[in-house]
């Protein structure tokens, strides 16, 4: 009977060491490393949106406390995007995203959404994310800051959804110090 609790305890820590370094491996999509961390968030959920519809890609979503950063990486099947935000490719995308928004809060996802100001980072001649800040009503008084931010690299779209709770205000500075942690960790 020793020998059996013995091995017992030597699998399940073969196992828990199993476990833990396969949360600790960096995910690769279209050339781009999601790292199990980036700053104070750890990725959480991956979702292959691609399987279901080619040129959606892949989704990642990273989380910390009042904080979350969705991520997608995708091409929506075009062979060329332009690393540009102000191509055509991207405005069009842009405005669909922003549109997807207010969308949801037709659908009833969203109690209320307030758009705030556009904003670029970083905000240079050529900024890398072109964003849009919004206030989110989820109902029952749960109110969050958002960014909605597209940019394209490596031929794909990297479209990222900021949430805040609760609601504070700065959208933009808080967002684009949390875009400088993902562009860094993302090698940009």
């Amino acid at each position: 009977m020793r020998g059996l609790p013995g091995i017992l305890l030597a699998l399940a820590a073969l196992v828990a060491g199993t476990l833990a370094s396969h949360a600790q491996a960096t995910v690769s999509y279209y050339g781009f490393d999601f790292p199990l961390k980036i700053g104070a968030l750890t990725r959480s959920d991956i979702n292959d949106l691609e399987k279901d519809r080619p040129g959606a890609g892949y989704g990642i979503r990273y989380t910390a406390p009042r904080t979350r950063a969705d991520i997608f990486v995708y091409d929506l099947g075009k062979h060329s995007i332009s690393w540009d935000v102000f191509h055509a490719d991207q405005k069009q995308e842009f405005e669909n995203s922003v549109g997807a928004v207010h969308r949801a809060k037709e659908r009833g996802i969203y109690r209320g959404v307030t758009e705030g100001p556009e904003f670029h980072s970083p905000a240079v001649t050529n900024p890398f994310f072109r964003c849009k800040a919004f206030v989110i009503d989820r109902g029952e008084g749960r109110l969050e800051d958002s960014a909605l931010c597209l940019g394209a690299r490596k031929g794909k779209f990297f479209k990222i959804r900021i949430s805040f709770t609760p609601s504070t205000g700065n959208i933009a500075e808080r967002s684009k110090e949390l875009l400088r942690e993902i562009a860094r960790a993302m090698k940009f």
